[in-house]
């Protein structure tokens, strides 16, 4: 009366029972594998995660990007190649904690379409502050700033003006990580280097 293994795979229904069922088991450990070697990549409320990705035809695409512009900030890049006279180009990218790193370049300078890697996956950038901002009207940029910390970045005047108001009074300076030193911001910006320590 007892059914062997053999009698069960005899029935031909049985069969195609036990063939579904490989089936579905082979794709669930395939799917498992490939999780695994990829890491999690999917997009939730326009976030893309990249940094656990493994597989070198995944497409990297920064969290959001878009101009800054007298008017304010534009999304629609379309047929813009080139970044345009007074405009400046942010991208903005996300880990899996939540941490934002920021890219930008300015007027003249190719828009980009295709990334190598993200800001997360570069060498560390070094700091080179302390504080940044204007102590006459108590502007305080270090934490904005602290986001643009990728090396290859240099933080302009024109990147400024497009976040907070400049005026005849405004007085933009940084305090130095090493020295302390009160510096004026120069005029052509401050670049952001890899840390060599």
């Amino acid at each position: 009366m007892a059914n062997t293994y053999e009698n069960i795979m005899s029935s031909s229904s049985n069969v195609d029972i036990w063939s579904e069922i490989s089936r579905v088991l082979l794709l669930i450990m395939y799917s498992l594998f490939a999780k695994a070697v990829t890491g999690y990549h999917f997009v939730k409320d326009k976030y893309i995660e990249y940094k656990y990705t493994t597989d070198t035809n995944a497409e990297i695409r920064p969290t959001e990007r878009y101009f800054l512009t007298s008017e304010g900030r534009q999304d629609d890049m379309t047929g813009v190649d080139t970044i345009p006279p007074g405009w400046v180009y942010v991208e903005e990218w996300m880990d899996t904690k939540g941490h934002k790193k920021m890219v930008v370049l300015y007027e003249g300078d190719l828009v980009p379409m295709v990334w190598a890697m993200t800001p997360y996956e570069k060498p560390p950038a070094k700091c080179p502050w302390v504080w940044v901002g204007d102590r006459q009207t108590e502007i305080d940029l270090t934490r904005t700033f602290d986001r643009f910390l990728v090396p290859g970045n240099v933080l302009k005047k024109e990147l400024v003006s497009k976040l907070i108001k400049i005026t005849d009074h405004t007085n933009l300076i940084y305090i130095e990580t090493k020295t302390f030193n009160q510096i004026k911001f120069p005029g052509d910006g401050i670049t952001i280097e890899e840390d060599d320590e």
